[in-house]
């Protein structure tokens, strides 16, 4: 008796892929290379967006800082709605994307000796953005003028 294997069982572990293997395989990888493809596309986007809302927050925060920097009485923060003369970048310079716009309160809104600022920057991207921020002022005299 003999205990050598047949010529086809010694051949099936040396074997290579078949073109069926091979193409199966191509296709898998094309597949998910395309889906990473497209998450990229998604991910600049979204950070090109955060780029734009963390310019308009800060643009909003500088207008608030401006105007409870002046003095207390200031025309500058008497009650009224305000708009920015031109449309501004993200560094502030004028040209850009942003456009700014302020409300002033009611003097005792919300509280005796206060007044309350919303600052709102809007843009337009790939679609309409934006972004409010309020604090508040006091007024010169209490109750306010």
């Amino acid at each position: 008796m003999s205990s050598a294997r047949p010529l086809s069982a010694k051949r099936r572990g040396s074997e290579g892929l078949s073109l069926l293997e091979a193409l199966a395989a191509t296709t898998m990888l094309g597949v998910a290379l395309l889906g990473l493809g497209g998450n990229a596309i998604t991910l600049s986007r979204a950070s090109k967006g955060a780029d734009g809302t963390i310019a308009g927050n800060a643009l909003a925060q500088a207008k608030i800082e401006q105007l409870r920097s002046l003095p207390l009485g200031s025309p500058a923060v008497a009650t009224g709605a305000y708009q920015e003369q031109a449309t501004l970048a993200a560094d502030g310079s004028i040209g850009g994307p942003y456009l700014r716009t302020w409300v002033v309160s009611n003097g005792d809104v919300p509280h005796w000796g206060l007044k309350t600022v919303t600052v709102t920057v809007a843009w337009t991207d790939s679609r309409s953005h934006a972004t409010q921020v309020a604090a508040y002022v006091r007024c010169s005299t209490v109750p306010c003028p």
